[in-house]
């Protein structure tokens, strides 16, 4: 697709998705893209080579960061909050970090950033397809993203009256950091964000973007509560 008029801005930018969807808007001729990252020395090879990039170094958590990158910001058309963080803890553990990234993080950037989006643009929130349901041995990680899925539904509505469209991300396990080590199949980051751009360009809402995630998807709407016993066993094992 042509994102040559498009000005871009991406969080988790220094990630496996993040950095595939930075090629993606590269290959794709997009005007401007904004890099957010915690860490913005790891982005330094991209930047080097590309003027089309501006790094923007950002926590997502702290919510006077944001304030700042806001007002650095003339407009965007495509805010993608592609950061987060699954810190693997079970449901009472203490630790509420996957809530302060995954959800709070993205709401905060949403409510500084989408002043920034003129009518037809467009949030898309990357979730997980386990927003749906829960598999315990992600137990915190699943809660957070299962509430971002909700905060999604709502900002669609919120801004359609701003004809600002909200797309959501619901994908099943990515070969990334996120999952080394774990035995499961994977898909590529890049096959990923093809399929993101490809839900964006046909205007699907919800976008199941691998097999796993759509044979969930339909798994839970056929027999949800098996689907919810099955994933249980990743702790009862």
């Amino acid at each position: 697709m042509n994102l040559s008029n498009k000005t871009i801005l991406i969080t988790g930018a220094n990630g496996g998705v993040g950095r595939s969807l930075i090629r993606y808007c590269l290959e794709h001729k997009a005007k401007k893209i904004y890099c957010c990252a915690r860490d913005i020395t790891k982005l330094a090879d991209i930047n080097d080579t590309n003027t089309e990039i501006e790094l923007c170094q950002l926590d997502i958590t702290d919510i006077n960061q944001i304030k700042v990158l806001a007002k650095s910001i003339d407009m965007i058309d495509i805010l993608i909050n592609n950061a987060g963080v699954n810190t693997g803890k079970r449901v009472f553990e203490e630790t509420i970090s996957d809530f302060e990234v995954n959800l709070f993080g993205t709401l905060n950037v949403c409510r500084e950033l989408h002043k920034k989006i003129p009518k037809g643009g467009s949030i898309i929130n990357i979730t997980s397809i386990v927003a749906l349901v829960n598999l315990p041995s992600m137990r915190l990680y699943c809660a957070s993203k299962s509430a971002l899925h909700s905060l999604s539904q709502a900002m669609r509505a919120e801004l359609a009256t701003s004809q600002i469209t909200v797309y959501e991300v619901l994908p099943g396990p990515i070969d990334t950091n996120m999952t080394k080590g774990q035995i499961m199949e994977k898909t590529s980051p890049e096959e990923i964000v093809s399929a993101i751009f490809k839900g964006y360009e046909n205007r699907e809402y919800e976008i199941y973007p691998d097999p796993f995630a759509r044979e969930i998807k339909i798994a839970c709407e056929d027999d949800y509560k098996s689907i919810e016993l099955s994933f249980a066993h990743s702790v009862q094992e």
